[in-house]
């Protein structure tokens, strides 16, 4: 469960995020809307824990656990296009790297999930090679595919074909339907269909 309690953030005199209250659930899928501007990719960024906020730090409790605001990316999993991934490192190099600190789910089988992400062919080129759209492929297996309990994406379709999008959806069904899961969106419904709560951002500046 996370809560927010008069969350605030601001960039010197820039209010970004002003007074914003919510409760997650445990298990709970909710969707962040907004206007460009509102503060979405802020408030994930503060949620991941790579930001902090300025005032009303959000609470974190995993399995009964409470866990502090600068921990919490070790139970989170993020996509987003500002997600970066060294772009000297082949796919292979990069899935390798990343499982040292975020394994994949018991059983889970590389090969298979990298064929349906249509990179099987890409397995030994560098990242520097691919295009926006293969990079977040590779962004939402990494995020989504382990068994951390708390998924942030932010415009997780960024980029993506129809072959993603469904790339997308099956990753969803496969690895995370079990998770708490968080999607900042700018109304395209296919990235948080899922979702049954709703947390609705204003612009303060």
């Amino acid at each position: 469960m996370i809560v927010l309690e008069g969350l605030q953030k601001k960039f010197g005199k820039q209010h970004i995020l002003q007074d914003v209250s919510h409760t997650f659930q445990t298990g709970s899928k909710t969707v962040i809307l907004g206007s460009n501007g509102s503060g979405k990719s802020t408030l994930i960024k503060i949620l991941s824990g790579a930001l902090e906020a300025t005032e009303g730090a959000p609470t974190y409790s995993f399995e009964g656990n409470n866990i502090a605001a600068k921990s919490a990316g070790l139970h989170v999993g993020i996509a987003a296009p500002y997600v970066a991934l060294n772009p000297m490192f082949s796919l292979k190099e990069s899935l390798e790297f990343h499982t040292k600190f975020c394994p994949f789910p018991e059983g889970f089988k590389q090969a298979q999930w990298i064929e349906k992400a249509g990179l099987a062919q890409h397995n030994h080129k560098r990242l520097s090679t691919f295009s926006s759209g293969m990079l977040q492929r590779v962004r939402l297996l990494m995020a989504i595919a382990n068994e951390r309990p708390l998924l942030l994406l932010d415009e997780p379709l960024s980029n993506l074909d129809t072959e993603g999008v469904q790339f997308y959806s099956e990753l969803i069904r496969s690895f995370a339907l079990s998770k708490t899961i968080i999607v900042g969106s700018n109304y395209q419904k296919d990235e948080y269909s899922y979702c049954t709560d709703e947390l609705l951002l204003e612009k303060h500046y």
